[in-house]
């Protein structure tokens, strides 16, 4: 981890798309209460189980947020891309993060303290709309994850991951995985050995090419079929 302050949050162009709503004024002391801190790629910025004591904004780079379960298995439940904020039902419930973060590749993540962003919500209803559309919104695509891990064959999980990380993700229908096999199965609710081997049936059916690292995907429509169909 590298410490520093190497911007504000006035001038920063990936800040939370919230903190539109707060007054210059605001936006200040929101500046005022901020750490930032730079991390690598694999190391842990935020564990689960610790205190809620800051709110977690993602500055530039790519981290993932996972659940860590029964005998150490994790279960991915999402990625965080610049300009996006992490927060759970903790904030308000026993003050404690409901799940871990980690950095996939070298980032800068703020830190500000949570009873700040508390006192904007008590002083500024445009900004606390927000913050319950934010948590609103990823406790819906919560979910609609569950409910497909839950619900779907493998091939339909995997389809959906790699539609998540093409459309989502990365943007493109040709691009470089930054996750491992491993990191695929936890997203998807498999092992690395059923990712590997329903990647290779994908790339043998010219649904996608597979070249190390990079995925391209090749046939669009026949993979969000067999995601419709589970």
């Amino acid at each position: 981890m590298r410490e520093g302050n190497n911007r504000t949050c006035q001038l920063c162009t990936h800040g939370w798309d919230n903190f539109k709503n707060l007054t210059t004024e605001e936006l200040e002391i929101v500046n005022e209460h901020r750490f930032e801190a730079g991390y690598l790629a694999g190391e842990i910025i935020m564990k689960q189980g610790s205190p809620c004591s800051n709110m977690i904004f993602l500055a530039s780079g790519i981290g993932k947020a996972y659940i860590e379960g029964i005998d150490g298995k994790r279960i991915i439940i999402g990625f965080l891309r610049p300009g996006d904020m992490l927060v759970g039902p903790g904030l308000y419930g026993n003050n404690r993060h409901n799940y871990s973060l980690s950095a996939i590749t070298n980032l800068r993540a703020c830190f500000i303290d949570s009873a700040i962003i508390k006192e904007m919500v008590i002083k500024n209803g445009k900004f606390a709309e927000g913050l319950i559309k934010d948590i609103s919104f990823k406790a819906e695509n919560t979910f609609q994850q569950l409910l497909n891990l839950t619900q779907k064959k493998m091939h339909g999980r995997l389809s959906d991951g790699l539609l998540y990380l093409s459309n989502e993700l990365f943007k493109s229908d040709n691009f470089k995985c930054m996750l491992t096999r491993q990191e695929l199965g936890e997203f998807t609710n498999m092992t690395k050995e059923s990712v590997v081997r329903i990647l290779n049936e994908f790339d043998k059916e010219g649904i996608l090419k597979v070249n190390g690292d990079q995925i391209q995907i090749l046939d669009m429509e026949k993979l969000e079929h067999i995601s419709i169909s589970g």
